[in-house]
């Protein structure tokens, strides 16, 4: 059984994997990491391969698991794709796991992963099953949250759904400003990047997939689950 933990800033994603079947995944915070120890005691699973994706410094205790082995995913970790960042230790493991996910669910294909987490991500991965690179942006909350910090009178507005093309009152305005932006952000990278790779095929994942997933239904592939994904695909490759 392979055993995912997906290390974020302020919780940390944890999935159970037989082979490539997602079987069980939860979320679980730094203060209670407890309840990750009942959770995964609860499944009873014994030899685990264990994969840690971590963008903190706060490590998670491992020792008294049944562990057959481990990987800490960084530059050096063996991948199923070819990485052709030029920066390879600056690249985030999530834009990676998430490159490696779509070649496996999309294997021989030019491919467009657009992640709307803190930030919006968008990483490219050819035909040849190498990963080019991408672009990162402000996200949802980030946008909303600098309207407020960089002028006097703007509130701070929570993300939402909504149906408006234009703003009637200050709320409405920075609802279209902030989300329409993105949409039309994510338009405009949808198609120069279809121009220059024929056929390009979409994914769409992230915390804030659930704001935008309607706008582009008819040819996104939408997963949030595509990071964890990817993370157990390298450790396949590894383990």
């Amino acid at each position: 059984m392979n055993l995912i933990i997906d290390q974020g800033n302020t919780l940390f994603k944890v999935a159970l994997f037989d082979e490539n079947e997602l079987i069980s995944k939860s979320r679980f915070t730094y203060s209670d990491v407890n309840l990750f120890y009942i959770w995964l005691e609860e499944k009873n699973e014994k030899n685990l391969n264990i994969i840690v994706s971590s963008v903190v410094n706060q490590s998670i205790d491992l020792s008294n698991l049944s562990i057959n082995r481990v990987v800490y995913l960084n530059q050096l970790t063996k991948l199923p794709i070819v990485n052709g960042y030029l920066t390879p230790e600056t690249l985030g493991n999530d834009r990676l796991a998430n490159a490696v996910a779509a070649n496996t669910i999309n294997p021989n294909q030019n491919s467009l992963v657009i992640d709307l987490g803190t930030c919006i991500k968008y990483d490219l991965i050819n035909s040849s099953g190498t990963y080019l690179g991408g672009n990162i942006s402000l996200g949802l909350e980030m946008r909303y949250k600098a309207l407020n910090h960089f002028t006097d009178q703007l509130p701070v507005l929570k993300p939402s759904q909504f149906e408006n093309t234009y703003g009637v009152d200050t709320e409405s305005s920075i609802k279209c400003g902030v989300q329409l932006a993105i949409e039309n952000e994510i338009n405009g990278f949808i198609d120069r990047y279809s121009q220059e790779f024929k056929p390009l095929t979409i994914f769409m994942t992230g915390g804030d997939l659930k704001y935008f997933d309607k706008s582009f239904k008819n040819h996104i592939f939408a997963n949030s689950n595509l990071t964890l994904i990817g993370l157990n695909e390298i450790l396949r490759h590894n383990a």
